[in-house]
């Protein structure tokens, strides 16, 4: 098989997923709005609360969600069951796990 296929299809699904699920979830889980001030803006001590550029976010949000189950899990299911259940297990463990996780923090 062509890894072209399996890269195309998986950015495919997490673009669906993006715009699907993430739309879902900024709606109606976190009904999210931007007219709201942030805790950053409302709270904010100079410390622990404070505005931060969007692009500094990027860094942020990737270090909330790189623990070790997200690099563990992936690398165990490759060993025992090939590298279509570990494919699986990043792609909607992305969406479903780390989606929510990610927008939570």
């Amino acid at each position: 098989m062509n890894i072209l296929f399996v890269v195309l299809g998986t950015s495919l699904v997490l673009w669906l997923a993006y715009r699907a699920y993430g739309t879902f979830l900024a709606r109606k889980v976190f009904l999210l709005d931007d007219a709201r001030t942030t805790p950053g803006v409302l709270m904010n001590d100079g410390i622990d609360y404070v505005p931060v550029e969007a692009r500094f976010l990027v860094g942020q949000h990737f270090s909330a969600i790189a623990a070790a189950g997200p690099i563990t899990g992936p690398i165990l299911a490759g060993v025992l069951f090939g590298w279509v259940p570990a494919l699986a297990w990043i792609v909607l463990g992305s969406i479903f796990i780390g989606g929510v996780h990610d927008m939570g923090s």
